[in-house]
């Protein structure tokens, strides 16, 4: 982590709190949240005491926090069941609001997908049922045509394995098509995005429910129509990793977010610590960054391009084995380079056993975020956890409270690449290692927000460079060196 100029990309008047809510008071799982106008708006599973079956319920919060508008959405004798990572609820092309799940009555399990308007009053709603025997909705986007793509599981037979399921409908909800993809035995598609080319990219997972430490991130490329172009898993063979995340990376290839399995910590559990692949439009890796914290039972729940950078959530066990035991929620924010920037954990409970969870995080229009999931005490019930922090992560001014602070390494490539002196006030040098076998090198520097601030060409053999920075702005910049449009080496540094 690097700790620069707060009064620079921190909002001059940061809102802060740390609030659990339990509005049926019986129990409330926070699974999204997003910031339109003055407002939170958020999805949650609950249950209602004069009722049986699962529940969705559906709020509004204002910019402090407090409930402004809460909606339950649900049949008795049904179960409703929203997905298991982040962003779920979706801002839609005119101003409304949509959400995917799935739902399971007596005698099978169907899709739905739902659009709302800011009053949290149903537009319309829409059910899928497929040949399979299961159709389970985990996530939805909308796509370029106004219309909506949905991705989860089906279940061919009662006895079956769980394959992806991709599937779009119009503007109305009406269903065009859907495909299913067998790659393994189990796999569940969690995250979606739509392609610049037309077709779809699909984050998930893939496991052998026989076997400990098989599951792997699964991603799916289709084309415009879900015809499969290629599939790729990523992760340890031999460890336990967690669900892909898709994103598009700057230059137009993809970003897969997951947990690795770094090595086993007993038959059912294993250290794991955040990783992204950029690979490009045929699946091929070609950069991996590695911008997070090792961790026990570390899992990641969202991940999300922002207009500086990328913001991920998810959910870790911190423990001493004696005086402390719990999950911690974490939040994470990276710049367009994949550079951390900042990382913290978060609790609302932080007694022996209790749990934290985070699913979701999202941009507000203070530069800040906002996050929510699910927080319980040992021996409680769970409680829809908001957080509301700033641009640095802060759920406090200057972070006194509620998040505990990671000091993370910069991603240098110093077999290629080396700065001084750095922090700098005048000029820096930049010196080139093992150059020779890189061809068409380029030198890039960037300044925090994103912005190409000096570029120029590395000759072959060419072992340094002088950059006068007597025009540049006091702050943090990133140098990166390219050979053929590929990473080579990067390093960050000051100028004071």
């Amino acid at each position: 982590m690097v700790i620069i100029s707060l009064n620079i990309i921190q909002a001059q008047d940061s809102t802060y709190f740390n609030k659990i809510l339990n509005p049926e008071n019986t129990y409330a799982t926070g699974r999204s949240i997003l910031q339109i106008g003055n407002s939170y708006f958020g999805l949650c599973g609950t249950e209602i005491n004069s009722s049986i079956g699962i529940k969705l319920g559906l709020f509004e919060l204002d910019l402090i926090g407090n409930l402004i508008n809460w909606k339950i959405i649900g049949e008795n004798n049904h179960h409703y069941f929203p997905g298991i990572v982040g962003g779920i609820l979706i801002r839609t092309n005119d101003d409304n609001l949509a959400f995917a799940c799935h739902v399971q009555d007596i005698n099978t399990a169907y899709s739905t997908l739902v659009k709302l308007n800011l009053e949290l009053d149903t537009i319309w709603k829409k059910d899928y049922y497929t040949e399979n025997y299961w159709t389970l909705a985990f996530n939805c986007r909308q796509t370029s045509d106004n219309g909506y793509i949905l991705v989860g599981s089906v279940k061919p037979t009662e006895e079956s394995f769980w394959d992806f399921l991709l599937l779009k409908t119009d503007s109305l909800g009406n269903m065009q098509w859907y495909q299913s993809y067998s790659y393994y035995l189990q796999e569940e598609a969690e995250t979606v995005i739509q392609t610049p080319d037309g077709g779809y990219l699909i984050g998930g997972f893939r496991y052998d429910p026989a076997v400990n430490h098989s599951l792997d991130a699964l991603v799916i490329k289709t084309d415009s129509l879900g015809n499969e172009e290629w599939t790729k898993t990523f992760g340890n063979p031999n460890v336990d990793d967690d669900m892909a995340h898709v994103d598009m990376a700057d230059d137009g290839n993809y970003l897969v977010a997951t947990v690795f399995g770094e090595f086993t910590f007993g038959i059912d559990s294993r250290i794991g610590k955040q990783r992204i692949y950029k690979v490009n439009q045929q699946g091929q890796i070609i950069d991996t960054y590695y911008p997070g914290v090792s961790r026990l039972h570390n899992y990641i729940r969202n991940f999300r391009k922002e207009n500086d950078g990328y913001i991920m959530t998810g959910f870790s066990y911190e423990t001493d084995s004696v005086t402390m035991a719990l999950y911690t929620g974490w939040m994470m924010k990276t710049d367009n380079n994949i550079d951390s920037v900042w990382y913290r954990d978060y609790t609302h409970f932080n007694q022996l056993w209790d749990d934290n969870y985070l699913y979701d995080i999202n941009a507000c229009e203070d530069n800040g975020y906002i996050a929510i999931g699910e927080a319980h005490p040992d021996m409680g019930t769970e409680k829809l956890w908001v957080i509301k922090v700033d641009s640095m992560g802060c759920d406090t001014a200057g972070c006194a409270t509620g998040t505990k602070i990671f000091e993370l390494p910069a991603r240098e490539k110093t077999e290629v690449v080396k700065i001084y002196p750095n922090p700098a006030t005048s000029d820096i040098t930049i010196a080139f290692q093992n150059t020779d076998h890189h061809k068409n090198m380029m030198l890039e520097c960037y300044n925090i927000y994103g912005m190409q601030v000096h570029t120029e060409k590395i000759w072959k053999g060419q072992q340094e460079t002088r950059i006068d920075l007597r025009g540049w702005a006091k702050g943090l910049y990133f140098a990166v060196v390219k050979s053929e449009g590929t990473l080579a080496g990067s390093v960050r540094f000051i100028r004071q």
